[in-house]
């Protein structure tokens, strides 16, 4: 499969989104899937609890009822442009946050799987009933969820959302190559200013939380920069050979220009011969 799936023509880097997905799942401890802006997958699930993959979307009524979820998150997300987190049917949350390649909508982070509070059991059992499945089994998978505060789950929402994007910009950038050579570095300086204000935001959540987020994002960022590896040198080659071609358009402008006075001054000169 091509790495890069053209999008409007865009592009999402499929096997680097698919190491930031299975990252994200395996420190934060959430499910996470990616999707086109059609909302067809376009990764591998990573991380699915066993209380979603293995139970209830193996049940009818539960896959249909799933993918009514999805869809409504990852459609109110595309059509916001901004993150949302939400309740699925079964009482997990979940979130979905868009990714933007400058203003244009290329795909969609599906996330979540958790709880924000210890599970109510009688709830369970009765959606275990709805489904068709064995109370005792379904309540032990319910014990396996991860439980985040509510304003953790946010907090992440958005910082997937913003990394995300500006991931997008940056490979853009060195994927379309030499016209856009300003933009690729301005887009680089940009990625890492974001990583050096993680710590400044919203000053509810946890300094530890923070920082677990800020070294997830930086390990990310290491495997960007050694995939997609721009230094001065190639920002100063890549200008200097859009210097040299604006240099040899200009000369073939004059000499154009030079040959159509000519043709003009001899065309001039035999008519009036003729006379």
């Amino acid at each position: 499969m091509n790495n890069l799936v053209d999008n409007n023509k865009n592009s999402l880097d499929i096997e680097f989104f698919q190491i930031l997905q299975d990252r994200l799942s395996k420190e934060f401890q959430i499910a996470s899937v990616i999707t086109d802006v059609n909302g067809f997958p376009i990764t591998k699930p990573s991380n699915f609890t066993e209380f979603c993959g293995d139970h209830t979307r193996k049940t009818e009524l539960g896959f249909k009822k799933c993918m009514l979820c999805d869809s409504y998150g990852g459609t109110k997300a595309m059509l916001l442009k901004k993150p949302i987190v939400y309740k699925c049917h079964a009482g997990l949350i979940d979130f979905a946050s868009p990714i933007l390649m400058g203003d244009k909508l290329i795909g969609c982070f599906l996330c979540g799987q958790v709880l924000s509070e210890k599970p109510d059991k009688e709830k369970f059992t009765n959606i275990s009933k709805e489904f068709g499945i064995d109370s005792d089994v379904y309540l032990d998978a319910v014990d396996k969820i991860k439980i985040l505060p509510y304003e953790e789950i946010e907090y992440i929402a958005n910082f997937v959302y913003k990394i995300s994007s500006k991931i997008s910009d940056f490979t853009y950038y060195q994927d379309v190559g030499m016209a856009s050579s300003k933009n690729l570095k301005k887009s680089t300086e940009e990625f890492n200013l974001f990583l050096e204000n993680i710590e400044k935001t919203s000053s509810s959540i946890d300094s530890d939380f923070k920082c677990t987020v800020k070294n997830f994002f930086l390990r990310i960022s290491d495997t960007l920069f050694k995939k997609f590896k721009v230094d001065d040198d190639k920002i100063s080659s890549i200008n200097n050979q859009i210097n040299s071609i604006s240099y040899e358009t200009s000369k073939i402008d004059t000499k154009l220009k030079e040959t159509k006075e000519n043709f003009e001054t001899m065309t001039t000169s035999l008519f009036t011969n003729k006379k």
